[in-house]
């Protein structure tokens, strides 16, 4: 009995998430939600490919850090729809955080056969990275490991604190048990709360093509950022973090995923359908900078605090664009 109760208990966040997206409701193939179909994104199966770089005719390059805050008007695509209940998730229309965890969840479920509300998604390869400790040197962002595939699952989950029985059946009728049904004991996790994502860390590199003769940008990562963020142990200890990285993703790999899911509609334009591949690559969004590569390896909150941050982050923007006129002879 004591060794069914375990079995359950390690493989229950695969039964829950199993459980959740099995209750999504589809609509039949018929029913054309509009005047006209509305497939544009999900019609294209990769993403754009960049334009060919050689080392050779990059002749300027600035490594940036980038703080996109949510609760930011320009920024609500990002976070909503804030949905807390994994269970009312719209396939084709979730918040960023939703997004990537699951995809993310989606590529460990594949391997248990499971369905995902990313079952679209054909990437491969999708993997988070953990965070480097909270004072490293930046630039490393993907040096400190993967996260296995039970950490990707339980991400930010709180330790079981209550029981709830469970038959074989998957009734809940306690009369049952009285005919001889065997019911087994099973720990309930509380899920982490993604709608306490309140702010994403980019890093990106601008640099200069001569071959192209533009100023171009590529992103290289993107992390999620809670307001508060919990790591719990085995034995049910929190490690409480304020506003620190919860992992990192290599955004190339995910370019496929942000393509097929639709943006929440910030437009009010339903014909202008956007993803989020199309929102990151036309800048769709407001940010400040927190950092540029320098020889010190400091942030800009290092040396610079309040509105003079602010003041320094709009300069670091100003000298990007002017590095780009200069350049140019006119």
């Amino acid at each position: 009995m004591k060794k069914k109760s375990i079995i359950i208990m390690f493989l229950l966040p695969f039964l829950v998430t199993g459980q959740v997206t099995d209750s999504l409701k589809i609509a039949p193939e018929y029913i054309q939600d509009g005047a006209f179909s509305k497939d544009h994104n999900l019609n294209k199966e990769a993403s754009f490919e960049y334009a060919e770089i050689n080392e050779k005719d990059i002749v300027w390059s600035r490594t940036i850090w980038r703080e996109i805050d949510l609760r930011q008007k320009m920024n609500h695509h990002f976070y909503f729809p804030a949905i807390k209940d994994r269970q009312f998730l719209d396939s084709e229309k979730m918040s960023l955080i939703d997004v990537v965890m699951e995809a993310l969840q989606n590529n460990v479920r594949n391997s248990t056969g499971q369905a995902s509300v990313m079952s679209n998604s054909t990437n491969t390869r999708l993997d988070c990275f953990n965070t480097p400790p909270k004072y490293y040197v930046p630039g490393k962002e993907f040096d400190w490991g993967l996260k296995t595939p039970q950490d990707i699952l339980t991400i930010g989950q709180k330790p079981a604190s209550k029981t709830i029985r469970w038959k074989t059946d998957g009734s809940g009728d306690p009369e049952l048990y009285e005919n001889g049904d065997t019911i087994y004991d099973i720990a309930i996790s509380e899920p982490w709360d993604r709608t306490s994502v309140t702010k994403w860390l980019v890093k990106e590199e601008w640099f200069f093509d001569k071959k192209r003769s533009v100023m171009d940008v590529r992103i290289i990562g993107l992390a999620p950022v809670a307001e508060t963020f919990k790591i719990y142990t085995a034995e049910g200890n929190a490690t409480e973090l304020e506003n620190h990285p919860i992992f990192w993703i290599y955004y190339p790999d995910f370019r496929n995923v942000l393509l097929n899911t639709k943006v929440a509609n910030f437009t009010k334009n339903n014909a202008q359908e956007r993803s989020f591949l199309g929102v990151f690559e036309k800048r769709m969004f407001v940010s400040q900078i927190i950092m540029e590569s320098n020889i010190m390896n400091r942030s800009i909150t290092d040396y610079m605090i309040g509105l003079d941050a602010l003041l320094e982050s709009e300069r670091i923007k100003e000298e990007i664009f002017n590095i780009e006129h200069d350049m140019w002879e006119y």
